[in-house]
């Protein structure tokens, strides 16, 4: 019996749940409201947003950056990450969205910052899973919700195949940068967190990086507030290793 328990502990220590591990902030601040019953992600003229999203189009080369923590001990595999773009006069029946290359950084972009993973050219939406369709959101206005010429589309960008292989990540603090490539000539954009009634997210830091490379905080210009960019990660959060408890358990054992 004492066997078994020991045996049943280090399964589940050893185990390894799939889940979305991280979420930068919603989109939606009209839920149902936009055209047709779909939601909107609404510029607030109240609160004096104008920006309607910030260019990071492959074909412009600027890029947006924004950061996230790993808190557990063992770690992260990342098996997809959901980021998120439109085209002007884009459709919802096809998405324009052709194109998507990342890197990670450990530490801040532009200010002391390494690239631990990824690059500027490897066009990710062609891993296998991976994919862009519209997200059932449309970027608009608070004065015309039902605007309809902003279809934001999601981008999944899938990891696990034997050539395209999980993404591994210790504990720490790191940034996501990456840039967007699509069929029509405006844009892709990336639309910012939108939260009804509330400008200046909290812990917005987002940033942009000009054709030369240079990194600044991304500023909405309607009334000079810090913005955030939604994007999500899923995956596998990584068990602590289990040799200190099995040495633990069987000292105990012996004792026994």
């Amino acid at each position: 019996m004492r066997k078994l328990a020991v045996l049943t502990v280090l399964v589940v220590v050893g185990a390894v749940s799939a889940d979305f591990l991280w979420d930068n902030g919603p989109l939606v601040n009209y839920p149902g409201q936009g055209f047709g019953g779909y939601d909107a992600s609404a510029i607030q003229t109240s609160l004096l947003e104008s920006v309607y999203g910030y260019g990071h189009a492959v074909s412009s080369g600027y890029r947006v950056a924004d950061d996230f923590t790993i808190s557990d001990p063992g770690g992260w595999q990342i098996s997809s990450l959901y980021f998120y773009a439109y085209q002007t006069n884009g459709n919802t029946a096809s998405s324009t969205i052709n194109n998507v290359n990342v890197r990670i950084w450990s530490g801040t972009p532009g200010a002391g910052g390494t690239v631990v993973w990824g690059n500027t050219t490897t066009n990710l939406l062609q891993n296998p899973g991976s994919s862009s369709v519209w997200s059932g959101i449309y970027r608009s206005i608070s004065t015309n919700l039902v605007a309809t010429n902003r279809p934001i589309q999601v981008q999944t960008l899938a990891f696990g195949d034997p050539n395209h292989p999980a993404i591994t990540l210790a504990a720490g603090t790191y940034w996501l940068d990456w840039q967007t490539g699509g069929t029509l000539t405006s844009g892709p954009w990336a639309p910012p967190v939108s939260i009804l009634d509330l400008t200046n997210p909290p812990g917005a830091n987002a940033r942009q990086a000009d054709p030369a490379g240079a990194w600044l905080p991304v500023l909405d210009t309607g009334n000079s507030t810090p913005d955030e960019f939604p994007f999500i990660i899923e995956g596998t959060v990584i068990p602590e290793p289990a040799s200190l408890l099995l040495i633990g358990l069987v000292a105990l054992l012996r004792r026994r």
